[in-house]
């Protein structure tokens, strides 16, 4: 009896031939089968691409239908409007567009080392993937092989992002709206194009929103089940708010004409209240670790995220610069504790906010490895002062003071009370130092932008340490600056240290 002919079985053919059921030859970044068929192979997402490209590609001769089943990791984008991306991206069995009504934009992401998830021995999204459209499966691989490794700097962290967090998703469908807005929005930061951009802001925000109503709900009711997602989400939003908000200053900022002296009071407003919008998000965290710190730690998957033990107890300037920082900060109190001004009430509220951003400063000294020591990956480069980028050990410590304020000081900023926008625009000095951070790309500088314009030309003497510290020019606010000016000057001169953390 003759033998039947060995062959190689191979369970890594792409989603084409596994939906045909024949075999595939596993070759990219088309295999065979796609490349006869002019199908297109879903192993195109996995081209080398050193950035995130945009490629013409007629549509496919034979579209499969798209089904809340489908594993497909095509992202296609109508580029007519981003409306219609919006739609056919968030409407499950949304019809693609036809060759008839116009051409189609397939976005290639890039590249990251990693596992891939097809090769995992646990497939963290097989059931998140399940209820969705096919359209946000890519979103779902960018945010897997890229985005969660930009959430937090040691790698325990890391891995409680890009493994445990997807596991809580297919449970708490909030979670995947929120994590979906993430990575739309670390998409858009990726693109060069404004349409890009814009159409990826979009998606965000309208993720965002779904992942919102939802969650607010479940804030009525903060349990052993739900806690970990919450904070996850929580965490989401807080990123969300950061980036979109300083998205939404330069937006602002763009909209009045350059050389502009001052801005009508509705802009100040505006920035104002954008400002204040980040405040409240970042402060989301704090609601569910207060009666539920214990449940997201849960059985230590988040713990690293949740916990700093190692931290120092006793927060005292690290170094003489910072020495001197401190200083220039405690001669702040001197705006409202002054001869001749009578005592009020809200400055218990200013003398605690500036109490605890000399504590965050002093804490941020402490965790800054000295410039050239990159010993650590895991860290975030930290401009120590105009010619030398260090190391920021955990960029955690900085949002300590907005969790710490009362909410009096933050309504002395939103009242544009003169002290609180000082000590705001100080504040916005340690985000304006971080680098290579994408989500807080922009945002220092627009908060001392805003205070400025909150203060007045005749105030702007009260900041002009920060302003110089971030590389912010007071008089060309309106002159199209997009982020922190200090960027430009710094990221020279450690780029292969900075190259290593991205």
């Amino acid at each position: 009896m003759p033998t039947r002919r060995t062959h190689n079985k191979t369970r890594l053919g792409c989603h084409q031939c596994k939906k045909r059921r024949i075999k595939c030859d596993v070759k990219h970044p088309t295999c065979a089968n796609c490349e006869k068929r002019e199908f297109e192979c879903s192993f195109l997402l996995l081209a080398p691409s050193t950035r995130l490209s945009t490629t013409a590609t007629p549509p496919a001769s034979s579209p499969a239908k798209s089904t809340l089943s489908s594993t497909s990791t095509q992202l296609t984008v109508a580029p007519k409007t981003p409306k219609q991306f919006q739609e056919s991206i968030l409407t499950p069995n949304a019809a693609t567009p036809s060759s008839s009504s116009c051409s189609s934009l397939y976005l290639v992401l890039p590249q990251i080392p990693g596992i891939p998830r097809y090769i995992r021995w646990n497939d963290v999204w097989k059931e998140t993937r399940e209820i969705l459209t096919p359209e946000l499966h890519s979103m779902l691989y960018h945010y897997d092989q890229s985005t969660s490794q930009t959430l937090a700097t040691d790698a325990p962290a890391k891995v409680a992002w890009q493994s445990f967090v997807p596991g809580l998703t297919s449970q708490h469908q909030y979670l995947i709206h929120s994590l979906l807005s993430v990575a739309s929005l670390h998409l858009g930061h990726l693109h060069k194009g404004k349409e890009e951009k814009k159409t990826m802001m979009i998606v965000a925000a309208s993720q965002m929103n779904k992942a919102l109503a939802r969650y607010s709900r479940e804030l009525e009711n903060v349990n052993k089940t739900n806690a970990a997602a919450l904070f996850a989400s929580a965490t989401f939003t807080a990123l969300y708010f950061i980036r979109a908000s300083a998205v939404e200053m330069e937006e602002i900022r763009d909209s009045v004409p350059a050389g502009t002296i001052e801005p009508h009071p509705g802009v100040v407003d505006r920035m104002i209240n954008t400002v204040i919008k980040v405040f409240f998000g970042l402060r989301g965290t704090v609601m569910i670790l207060g009666p539920g710190k214990a449940w997201v730690i849960g059985d230590g998957e988040m713990e690293a995220v949740v916990t700093r033990y190692w931290w120092p107890t006793h927060r005292v300037p690290a170094g003489e610069r910072a020495a001197g920082e401190d200083r220039r900060l405690c001669q702040l109190e001197r705006l409202w504790m002054c001869p001749g001004r009578d005592y009020e009430p809200h400055f218990e509220h200013l003398k605690r906010a500036l109490s605890c951003l000399r504590d965050v400063y002093a804490l941020v000294s402490q965790l800054t490895l000295p410039g050239g020591d990159s010993s650590s990956m895991h860290s975030v480069p930290y401009a120590v002062d105009d010619t030398t980028v260090g190391l920021l050990k955990d960029r955690g410590a900085i949002f300590i003071w907005v969790t710490e304020l009362s909410r009096e000081f933050i309504g002395l900023v939103q009242n544009k009370n003169r002290e609180a926008l000082v000590l705001l625009a100080h504040f916005a000095v340690l985000l304006g130092r971080v680098r290579s951070v994408w989500w807080l790309e922009g945002i220092g500088a627009n908060m001392i932008m805003a205070a400025a314009m909150g203060l007045g030309r005749e105030n702007w003497h009260l900041i002009e340490w920060p302003s110089e510290v971030v590389g912010v020019d007071l008089e060309n606010i309106f002159g199209g600056v997009s982020s922190d000016g200090l960027e430009a000057k710094l990221d020279k001169l450690h780029m292969g240290t900075v190259e290593k953390i991205r």
